[in-house]
């Protein structure tokens, strides 16, 4: 390719993503100042702008993204919207990350299409005004497999450091991708055959960002020792909900359901093109080893944590929704010979989507079963948005036994209690 033709595609890729970003901002931009609301730790992430030992953001502490909401505070004067802002930004930065991430296999339009989709997914849409932290995994798990994936390539310094970086920061923002993005990091190495010198200055940078959110999170909270102790309370908490402590059926079956279910509810319109991809892809022996390798490293430390250890949150399935929507796109491909179908079925799904998000009713729930669905998947839209709706089962004094929430769905029961948006 020539230096003008490269421009050229430069340019062509930088149009779309600022496209693609117009469009993240526009939609979630009304949020802002009309609709944005705490979540269910919103109070603590509020609270903790305040940087003193009231510092109570559920452990490990997500230090980074409270300084990104207390930066973002500078500008809009409202702690809410200040933090929904942050979250449009982490939104813009996963899709302009999962677009270049595509078009290493896409062509632009399918590219861009994807990634629409992708934003367009009610859970991602409805997460951006929420006052939590889980767009982050959204936006530094395909970024670390962007300059990953160039190092494995070239084996470049540059994408080792940007990729050093990016995990390094990401850890900052949430700790908990020490244990999410590392495999992902550490398999791009592997595959670049990276040197021990390489090695080296990739481990310094990520450790130097962990000492640095380590040593920061304590500071506040007035030593190590008050830190850790934080850290011991919540993993007694999450191994609560585990196998371990609550069996086969209540651990392994509860955690599986909800997350299986967040992700039909919100991704549905992806899963069969997502199988055939697959299919496609493993039945490649040229790709299917290197493919298979960093798609698990990508995605199997958040599967662990959601089946093994605690399912409590929809936000989990975000480290695995850019490989779906990805592999669609590589199913699409694939079942249509016509160049610019796959691009149309996946703006279609794209508009669909934001159809589920912005038409979806939220009823008043008047027995047990609405209650469920509204809980489970109705609240994750615009009506839910607009209502403030923030509810959990236990708020209707449900019990969330898998058991009883079976059983109720099947022969519901008039709700104990029914508490009302404020």
């Amino acid at each position: 390719m020539s230096e003008s033709d490269s421009r050229r595609s430069r340019m062509s890729s930088g149009l779309w993503m600022a496209a693609l970003v117009v469009w993240v901002v526009g939609s979630r931009l009304p949020y802002v100042n009309d609709f944005a609301m705490l979540g269910k730790d919103g109070d603590f992430y509020i609270n903790a702008l305040k940087l003193d030992r009231t510092y109570n953001v559920p452990p490990p502490g997500n230090l980074g993204y409270v300084l990104l909401g207390k930066a973002a505070n500078g500008i809009w004067s409202s702690p809410v919207h200040a933090f929904a802002a942050a979250n449009i930004g982490l939104t813009a930065i996963a899709a302009c990350s999962c677009f270049l991430l595509a078009r290493r296999s896409l062509p632009r339009p399918l590219a861009a299409a994807t990634v629409f989709a992708l934003t367009a997914n009610p859970l991602v849409w409805w997460y951006g005004p929420v006052v939590a932290s889980y767009l982050v995994w959204l936006a530094i798990l395909p970024t670390i497999a962007l300059f990953g994936l160039r190092f494995a390539d070239h084996g470049r310094w540059s994408d080792l450091i940007a990729s050093s970086l990016v995990l390094g920061v990401g850890t900052i923002l949430r700790q908990d991708l020490v244990a999410f993005g590392s495999p992902l990091w550490a398999g791009c190495l592997l595959l670049g055959r990276a040197s021990i010198r390489q090695w080296f200055a990739g481990v310094a940078i990520i450790a130097a960002c962990c000492f640095g959110w380590f040593l920061g999170t304590s500071a506040i909270l007035g030593g190590t020792d008050a830190y850790l102790a934080k850290l011991a309370d919540k993993h007694a908490h999450d191994r609560g909900y585990s196998p371990a402590q609550r069996g086969l059926f209540e651990g392994l079956l509860r955690n599986g359901s909800k997350y299986v279910l967040f992700l039909g509810w919100t991704a549905h319109l992806v899963l069969i093109p997502f199988v055939v991809g697959l299919y496609r892809a493993l039945g490649s022996a040229a790709t299917r080893w290197r493919m298979l390798l960093l798609s698990l490293l990508w995605v199997l430390p958040s599967w662990y944590f959601a089946f093994f250890v605690f399912a409590g949150t929809g936000g989990l399935i975000f480290p695995f929704l850019p490989l779906l929507y990805l592999g669609a796109a590589r199913g699409l491909q694939s079942l249509f010979v016509q160049s610019r179908r796959p691009t149309i079925a996946m703006a279609s799904v794209g508009l669909l989507s934001f159809a589920q998000f912005t038409l979806t009713p939220l009823p008043d729930a008047v027995e047990q079963r609405g209650a469920i669905l509204n809980v489970m998947f109705l609240r994750y839209g615009a009506a839910g948005l607009k209502t403030g709706y923030n509810f959990d089962l236990a708020d209707f004094g449900i019990d969330q036994s898998l058991k009883s929430v079976l059983k109720q769905l099947r022969h519901p029961e008039p709700l104990p209690r029914n508490p009302r948006p404020s």
